[in-house]
């Protein structure tokens, strides 16, 4: 008799960052969906977002129209280290998964070092990429909200 496979245990995260560069831009929110994939769909096991501490609460914080964050919502947020124990916690060694995941990690891969934090150790699934590989000629848009809508999910 064969037995069944485990669930493949995902986390879906997204960030929303005060500009383009890690190098300089902050993290203002980091939010997860936690699941389980089973046969046809997502079991999902939880939600976690936070927003994150200005390191300064007058520094730069990023176009608000485009993040539609507000800073006074910043001020009192935990500082970027407690975000990330918390996020590596939650996660642990699930598979991380991501559109563009490559922006999102470069993100967090610099305030993990500057704050010598050990980030999950899952492997990580590039919603983008995974999109661009199935549309190698490149006739369909490839933003999250494209593709969400193709595949039939709902996306707000």
């Amino acid at each position: 008799m064969d037995e069944a496979k485990p669930p493949l245990q995902i986390a879906v995260s997204d960030l929303e960052t005060g500009g383009l560069d890690p190098h300089h831009d902050p993290i203002l929110q980091i939010g997860l969906v936690l699941g389980d994939v089973v046969p046809g769909c997502l079991e999902v096991e939880g939600e976690w977002s936070t927003m994150v501490r200005l390191r300064r609460p007058w520094s730069r914080y990023g176009a608000r129209h485009i993040h539609g964050i507000r800073r006074r919502r910043l001020l009192f947020a935990p500082p970027i280290r407690e975000a990330l124990n918390e996020l590596t916690r939650r996660c642990g060694t699930r598979l991380i998964v991501a559109h563009n995941v490559a922006f999102d990690w470069g993100f967090l891969s610099h305030a993990a070092q500057q704050h010598h934090v050990a980030l999950p150790a899952g492997d990580r699934l590039c919603t983008l990429e995974l999109s661009r590989s199935l549309d190698p000629e490149r006739t369909m848009s490839h933003r999250l909200a494209d593709i969400a809508m193709r595949a039939g999910v709902e996306h707000s």
